[in-house]
């Protein structure tokens, strides 16, 4: 968001727009950092995103991490992830936040994006032990 009254200072922000062009935007989360905080997080990213799919080239380098079952996100040593115990026949290991709590299916489904056979699987084991 332009104009932060701190010199230096950016604001991302998550909003929800009304359907009406006139209505008022709604807030639900900012967060302000300094604008080369979110300059790193930006870089970070664009190494990151190519990394996403199944389908995406190698990686030039090792990251040490290990890639979540169900959407092929970074999970770090220093990353909080999550284990399902008896979703299954075997247990779900190393998710990230997103898809243990069933926002990277919904979110999937909402786009109606094709899915990974193996991604699908965890994606729905997850789905089940949650309902």
């Amino acid at each position: 968001m332009p104009g932060h009254p701190e010199e230096g200072v950016g604001t991302l922000a998550r909003v929800r727009t009304p359907e009406d062009p006139d209505g008022d935007v709604v807030f639900e989360r900012s967060a302000e950092r300094p604008m080369g905080l979110w300059a790193e997080a930006g870089e970070g990213l664009l190494r990151i995103v190519p990394l996403l799919g199944p389908d995406a080239p190698p990686a030039d380098e090792l990251e040490d991490c290990r890639l979540c079952p169900g959407c092929y996100r970074p999970v770090y040593e220093s990353s909080f992830s999550h284990t399902l115990i008896g979703a299954g026949p075997m247990p779900v290991m190393g998710l990230c936040r997103l898809c243990a709590e069933g926002s990277t299916l919904r979110s999937l489904r909402q786009a109606d994006v094709p899915i990974d056979t193996r991604q699908r699987a965890v994606l729905e084991t997850v789905a089940a032990a949650l309902a």
